[in-house]
This record gives structure tokens, sequence and C-alpha cells, in this order.
């Protein structure tokens, strides 16, 4: 399994930091887990297109972690390339409705012609795609927010939290996980409801018992100095701070 994080910035536009993305390789193909400004960009620079995508997981449906899902799929209608393996995009509860106002908003320039689009409203449950079992739970975002854990064919375990604040639902995703990768948006002395500081987060990895940790979804006012400093008081293993195209090898 390989995780590799496409982008690990917010909604702030940055030349250093894409939006929210990372691509998950295993038997079971190719997955994102979201899809946020500059994800297909950035796919591209790892020689992978459109056609490579096998399935999309969403955290939730805010703008800097689907605004790309309109690029690919417009793109995937390209006369002279044209998808033609189905996609599945996989959401909370109330997924299909975004999506179906998404794709009226652009009447039939999203609607696939080669391929299918299979739409998956995953709750709090356990389900497999090709060999990768994905665990879901609702965090503390917004009603659509969720975070996964995904285990693959070799037995290796992968958590992502998405956007979220402090929640007993993303320790036990990232339970002795391999890889737990959690947002930290903002410095200990500037902290939003609904997202974690670094504090936050390294406490949530030490109640996790995670192997390693990833923070990523960094906005401006973020010292990365002071950010490590901070979550390694309360987390003392290997801990990694993302930029755009790390990559973990689990």
């Amino acid at each position: 399994m390989k995780a590799t994080i496409l982008g690990s910035g917010t909604a702030v536009p940055s030349l250093r930091r894409g939006s929210a993305g990372i691509l998950l390789q295993d038997g079971g193909g190719n997955s994102l887990i979201d899809c946020g400004y500059g994800t297909v960009h950035k796919l591209l620079q790892l020689g992978l297109t459109y056609h490579d995508i096998d399935r999309i997981f969403f955290t939730h449906i805010h703008p800097d972690h689907v605004c790309d899902l309109t690029i690919l799929l417009f793109g995937s209608r390209y006369h002279l390339e044209p998808r033609e393996k189905d996609l599945t995009l996989v959401g909370a509860p109330g997924f299909k409705k975004f999506f179906d106002g998404l794709t009226a908003a652009y009447r039939h320039w999203l609607v696939p012609t080669t391929y299918s689009i299979n739409i998956v409203e995953q709750d709090e449950e356990t389900r497999e795609y090709d060999g990768l079992s994905v665990t879901t739970r609702k965090v503390s975002h917004t009603d659509l927010s969720r975070g996964y854990r995904f285990t693959g064919e070799t037995g290796a375990a992968f958590a992502v939290s998405g956007d979220t604040d402090a929640c007993d639902n993303m320790v036990e995703l990232g339970r002795k996980a391999d890889l737990l990768v959690l947002e930290c948006s903002f410095p200990d002395d500037m902290k939003v409801s609904g997202h974690l500081t670094p504090k936050e987060a390294g406490r949530l990895a030490r109640q996790a018992d995670c192997r390693k940790l990833c923070l990523t979804h960094f906005y401006p006012p973020c010292d990365l100095e002071d950010v490590r400093r901070s979550c390694s008081r309360e987390y003392s293993g290997d801990l990694v701070l993302a930029e755009d195209l790390t990559a973990f090898r689990l």
C-alpha cells in the first residue's frame, strides 16, 4: 500500500500547497481521498490521468475537498481520449443529492457518455472495494463529514480524518494504524471549532497509538517548526509534516 499526499493545503490559494487530496494505491487500484484544487495536476506529475482513478472517497463536500471532481469528470469526456472505465464515488448519506445538484448546474457537460458513475453513500460501516476494506465514522466538522480507515490486502491500515475537531470516532479509526493522517489547520492559540490544532492532533494520535502520524491541511498561520514542537509534546511517535507529494509505503 502506498499513500501520497497530493495537496497539503486548504481553501487559501498557495504556490506551495494544493488543496486536500490523497492518492492511495493498493492491490485494488488507484483511489483518491478527496479531490480538491490541484489534485488532477498533481496526478499528472505522478504519471496518472483521469483514466487511472478507480474510485474517489470524499471526507466532506467543502470546495477545497471536491472542486477538482468537476475537472476530472469534464476531462473524462474528452472525445479523443474518453474515459472508458467505470468510476465509483463514495461519500456520506446526502452525497448523491450534492452530486445531482453539481451535475445539474453543468447540464450535460459532466455526464458520462463512455463509462458509468457509481455513487455509494457509506455511513458508519465497513465495505469492500476490490480487496480494500474501508471503514467510515462520523467526525466533528459538518453533518456529511466522515473519517476513513483503509485496510489493504497485506493488512496495512491507513486512517484519514478529513476536516475534524477532536472526537472519539477519529481515535477509533486511527487505532494502531500504520499511518494516521490528521488535519492541523491552525496554531494552538488560534483554535477554530471543527478543526484540530497541533496539540489536539498530537493528543488524538497518542490516544490512537498509531505507528506514524502525518499532519496536513495547513492554513498560512501555521509555522511548521512550532507545529512540530507542539504536537511532539503530546505524541512521541514518528511525526511527518506533509508537503505536496509526500509519500508513504505501508
